[in-house]
C-alpha cells in the first residue's frame, strides 16, 4: 500500500478595471493595503471571524509592518456563495481601494469568481480556504494555503483501508468540492482495492438526515466516509447519526474538517472516537504549534483555540509578507508570485512549502481521533503523519 501511497504523498467589466488601474494613484508610500474577502454575515460567518483573528495575530507580532511597511487589512463580505458578487467585490477592492494583494475566500465559487480580475490585473491572491483540486490552475496568481480535498481524502482512505475498510459508502453535499470529494474517494478506493457501494448527496442546507442514514443503514457497509461543509450541516449530520446508532451499531464514520473544534460541543460526546485526517489540530505536540497557541489565547482569551481557518488565515499573510520583501513593497506581481513558488517555513501546522509548479502548499496531513483533553473538553488527536504531501490531483494529473 505504501507504493501507491507514495506517488501523492512526500470581459467588458475587466477592461474597465485595467483601465481604472491605469489612472489610480499608488497607496501611500510606506503603506501596504491587503484586501480580505470572507464571510462576515450569514449561517458561515465563522469564516471571516477566524480569518481576522489569525490576520490579526500576525499583524500584532510584527507590529503593523512588513520591511517598513504599514499593513492596512480592507475586509469586504463575501455574503454567500455568489461568484459574481466576489468577483465584483475584488474589482473594487484592487481598483477603488488600491489593494496590492488579496487574502481569504470562504468557498470554491467565491475565489474562482475572482480570476478574471486578478489575472488582467496581475495581483497575488493566497486563497485559505476552497478545496476543490483544479482551483490553482485557474490563475497563475493563485497560491493556495489552506488544503484540498484529495490531500486529505488520499492519506485517509489510505489508512482506512489498511485498517480494515474495504467496502464502503460515501456521503457528500452535493456541490462543486463534493464532487470533488467523490472523485478523490472513488479513485483512491478504487486503486487500493476497495469497493464503493454507493454515493450518497445531500443537498446543501440540509437539516433532516433520516433518508440518508437509513440508505447507509439499508447499504450493509460498516465504514462511512462523509464530507460536508464546516459549520451547522457537519455538525447536525455527525449527532443524527451517532443518535440514530450507526456507531453503536459498528459502522465507523471517518471525515475531515467536519469535527472541528468549534463545533465539538454542539455535537458532544457522540464524537468520540471519530477518525479523521487533516492538516492541522490545535493539540498538535510541536513547540511551533504549541507557542502558536500559546500567542493565541493570550490574544483572544484563555479558552480561546486556534482553528484550520485562523491557522490558515496566519499562514497567508507569512506568505504575503515574504512577497513584500521580496519586491521591496513594490507592486509587482509578477515578481511576488516568482517569490512564493517554493518558498518554505516552519507554521503551526509543521514544514511546509509553496509547490513551484503547481502554487499549491506541500504539508503533513495528520491522523487525528476525537478524543477527551484538558478539563473534558473534546479535541482531534494526532496519532500518525503522512509527511510533506505534494497535492495528490496535480501529482496523478501531471502522471498521465
Amino acid at each position: 500500500m505504501q507504493s501507491f501511497l507514495g506517488r501523492y504523498l512526500g470581459t467588458g467589466a475587466v477592461l474597465f478595471a485595467a483601465a481604472a488601474l491605469a489612472f489610480a494613484g499608488p497607496a501611500k508610500a510606506d503603506e501596504i493595503k491587503v484586501g480580505l474577502l470572507s464571510q462576515y454575515s450569514g449561517t458561515y460567518s465563522w469564516w471571516g471571524q477566524e480569518y481576522d483573528k489569525g490576520t490579526e495575530l500576525f499583524l500584532s507580532e510584527h507590529g503593523g509592518k512588513v520591511g517598513g511597511h504599514t499593513i492596512t487589512m480592507v475586509r469586504r463580505d463575501e455574503g454567500g456563495a455568489s461568484p459574481q458578487r466576489a468577483r465584483q467585490l475584488a474589482q473594487e477592492l484592487v481598483v477603488r481601494d488600491k489593494v496590492q494583494y488579496l487574502v481569504g475566500g470562504a468557498f470554491t465559487p467565491t475565489v474562482m469568481g475572482t480570476a478574471d480580475i486578478v489575472n488582467q490585473t496581475k495581483t497575488p491572491y493566497v486563497f485559505v480556504n476552497g478545496a476543490t483540486a483544479n482551483m490553482t490552475d485557474k490563475s497563475p496568481y493563485f497560491v493556495r494555503v489552506g488544503y484540498t480535498s484529495w490531500a486529505y481524502c488520499v492519506p485517509l482512505i489510505t489508512w482506512a483501508y489498511e485498517n480494515g475498510a474495504h467496502k464502503a459508502v460515501t456521503v457528500t453535499a452535493d456541490y462543486a468540492p463534493g464532487a470533488d470529494i467523490v472523485d478523490a474517494f472513488n479513485d483512491t478506493f478504487k486503486k487500493l482495492g476497495g469497493a464503493m457501494v454507493e454515493n450518497i448527496k445531500v443537498p446543501l442546507g440540509t437539516t433532516d438526515f433520516s433518508t440518508y442514514l437509513q440508505r447507509i443503514s439499508d447499504s450493509g457497509v460498516k465504514h462511512v466516509f462523509m464530507f460536508m461543509p464546516v459549520g451547522p450541516m457537519s455538525a447536525g449530520f455527525i449527532k443524527a447519526y451517532q443518535e440514530r446508532g450507526l456507531s453503536k451499531g459498528g459502522i465507523a464514520l471517518y471525515a475531515g474538517a467536519e469535527t472541528q473544534e468549534s463545533d465539538l460541543p454542539a455535537i458532544g460526546d457522540s464524537a468520540l472516537g471519530i477518525v479523521t485526517a487533516l492538516h492541522y489540530s490545535p493539540y498538535l505536540d510541536t513547540k511551533a504549534n504549541k507557542d502558536f497557541v500559546a500567542k493565541y489565547k493570550a490574544k483572544f482569551g484563555k479558552d480561546a483555540l486556534p482553528s484550520l481557518a485562523s491557522m490558515a488565515a496566519y499562514d497567508a499573510m507569512t506568505v504575503v509578507a515574504h512577497m513584500i520583501e521580496a519586491t521591496g513593497g513594490k507592486n509587482d506581481g509578477d515578481k511576488a508570485i516568482a517569490s512564493a513558488k517554493g518558498f518554505a517555513w516552519e507554521s503551526p501546522r509543521g514544514p511546509v512549502s509553496i509547490d513551484p509548479e503547481t502554487r499549491e502548499i506541500v504539508q503533513n496531513i495528520y491522523m487525528r481521533r476525537v478524543e477527551k483533553v484538558a478539563d473534558g473538553a473534546l479535541g482531534n488527536v494526532p496519532f500518525f503523519t503522512y509527511k510533506a504531501v505534494s497535492e495528490p490531483w496535480h501529482v496523478a494529473q501531471k502522471a498521465k
